[in-house]
């Protein structure tokens, strides 16, 4: 069987890799071409990257650390800091 490439982006408040994500999405090359199967989680794949990786995805982008004051308080609009994983699964045969 072929091995194909899955991603998972977590997406965090802070970029340390054990920070519960806020939101995530899944890009899973190994179930095939169609998308038969997005639902809504209710809570995240992982309790945070690490431990994603000691399930065997590897980091392949962090976000670097923004230097912030007070005074800068919050920001709107997407989430500053995500991490983005990958793994390689057995490709599963098409319906």
């Amino acid at each position: 069987m072929v091995q194909v490439q899955d991603i998972l982006v977590l997406f965090q408040t802070s970029p340390a890799l054990d920070v519960t994500p806020s939101a995530w999405a899944r890009y899973e090359a190994s179930k095939g071409t169609g998308i038969k199967d997005l639902i809504e989680e209710d809570s995240p794949p992982y309790k945070n990257a690490m431990a994603a990786m000691r399930d065997g995805w590897q980091v392949i982008q962090m976000s670097e650390y923004k230097h912030r004051t007070e005074a800068d308080g919050y920001e709107l609009g997407p989430f500053p800091y995500q991490t983005v994983l990958s793994r390689f699964k057995q490709m599963q045969p098409e319906e």
